[in-house]
């Protein structure tokens, strides 16, 4: 099959250009015989009628005939068969896979090659940041980089960041109990107007589903305890529990974070062995919601407010999601009192650090841009020059934050923020780069096929003059 490896497509184009030159190649063979023939017979004829002294007619028919052919012009238009057609006929002829070494001699593929290299060149000669003007812009975008990589985690880490929070300054669950019943009356007042009686508003007062713990050791095996029912329970998780903890309040279910949903019987409350799939657990919730128009906002109110208690509690709420997929991390980190406000806390540090990276790299480009010379320079392919500026600074500024940490054996040094914005960077800036490369890469192409075509289109025009 060759050194290549082709589509679909490719290999029926193959097969009609290897039909195509082998057809080109038989009439060039047959015309040239029938040519070699025909140029005998004329100049056999022209010497016999030169020796009988008819030179002068001979010499004058030529020129008629001359004439004739220049005033001639050919009205036959082959008619072109169907793309469908061509590759039917090819497969036919061609049952087996072709390659471009069946098509082109190596020669050929030598200089295809060749080809190829030229255009690469010429690409990476017009994208290059060699100039003095991007070399300076360069040094200053890696220069701040560097300067914010090493700097802002330190400032970061007097304002808190990486610490864990200090019990003393959080409150018992009893501080809140009274301001929760106060939201729940507002907000039953403010809806009970417009809305009848329901069970919505037993989702205002009574407790949350997912705060069970009596039964779980018959569901989980080990089971569940104050210490850790928020970290095992997807309705105490700061992100999913918008999702599953409104559910389990509006279906009377408990989720863990294994996914595993079980009902939630009252008084007392616990939890029942009784589990419930994923498509009875979404089909139950729909039908809470369609039921009565007050249960999902109820519902979803009464998550808001119960994480609003518990977030400010002695043990707060867990590091959101993290449960899910490394539940032994997330009990460490819960059990050394960094929890998911300490995690808010933190992640606004990183996108601050972010922030600065994106500012840096946004002030760097517009003034790149600046310098921008229509009369010298492709849009596209500056743009690529100043893509591979704000690349090559920021993974510079994130290697030397990699070794800071690594130095210094303090991971709170990484710059996590500036390490985000350089995989953004890698991602995004690479693949812009590689599409106007490929577009730069046809249109070269593009050009040269040109001048072939136009070549063959003049030497058609004349034969139809």
């Amino acid at each position: 099959m060759g050194i290549f490896k082709y589509t679909k497509g490719e290999k029926e184009i193959l097969k009609v250009a290897k039909m195509n030159q082998d057809m080109s190649k038989e009439i060039t063979e047959s015309m040239a015989g029938t040519r070699s023939d025909a140029d005998s017979a004329i100049a056999e004829s022209e010497a016999l009628l030169r020796s009988l002294g008819m030179g002068k007619k001979v010499d004058a028919a030529k020129q008629e005939s001359k004439k004739a052919a220049d005033s001639t012009s050919f009205t036959f238009k082959p008619e072109i068969a169907s793309w469908e057609n061509l590759v039917n006929e090819a497969n036919s002829k061609y049952p087996e896979e072709l390659a471009l070494e069946d098509l082109l001699s190596p020669a050929e593929i030598a200089s295809a090659f060749q080809e190829a290299d030229e255009i690469n060149e010429e690409f990476s000669r017009k994208t290059g940041i060699i100039n003095k003007t991007d070399l300076i812009f360069l040094a200053i975008a890696t220069a701040l980089q560097i300067a914010k990589a090493l700097i802002y985690p330190y400032i970061a880490q007097q304002f808190g960041y990486g610490k864990k929070v200090d019990p003393s300054s959080r409150h018992d669950h009893k501080y809140f109990d009274k301001q929760h019943r106060k939201d729940a009356d507002k907000f039953r007042e403010k809806h009970q107007k417009n809305n009848s009686n329901g069970k919505w508003i037993n989702f205002l007062y009574q407790s949350v589903p997912y705060d069970a713990i009596k039964g779980s050791k018959d569901v989980l095996g080990n089971g569940l305890n104050g210490n850790d029912h928020r970290l095992k329970t997807l309705g105490h998780d700061p992100v999913l529990g918008w999702i599953f903890g409104t559910a389990n309040i509006l279906t009377d279910t408990i989720t863990f974070n294994t996914f595993q949903t079980c009902r939630v019987a009252r008084n007392p409350l616990h939890i029942t062995p009784v589990s419930v799939d994923p498509v009875s657990f979404l089909t139950e919730t729909i039908q809470m919601i369609k039921a009565d128009r007050m249960n999902l906002p109820a519902a979803i109110f009464s998550e808001a407010i119960h994480m609003k208690s518990d977030v400010f509690t002695k043990r707060g709420l867990p590091v959101p999601v993290l449960s899910t997929f490394n539940e032994s991390f997330a009990t460490e980190l819960y059990n050394s009192q960094y929890d998911a406000l300490c995690f808010s806390r933190d992640l606004g540090f990183v996108a601050g650090s972010a922030g600065i990276s994106i500012l840096f790299d946004i002030i760097i480009g517009l003034v790149h841009h600046i310098f921008f010379d229509p009369n010298k320079d492709d849009k596209k392919l500056y743009e690529v020059r100043t893509r591979k500026i704000l690349l090559i600074s920021n993974i510079i500024a994130s290697s030397s934050s990699v070794i800071a940490a690594c130095i210094t054996s303090n991971p709170k040094q990484l710059d996590i923020g500036g390490l985000l914005t350089t995989v953004a960077h890698l991602f995004f800036d690479l693949r812009f780069i590689a599409k106007i490369k490929k577009e730069f890469v046809e249109t070269e192409i593009q050009k040269r096929l040109q001048v072939e075509i136009d070549n063959l289109d003049e030497l058609y025009n004349a034969m139809l003059k």
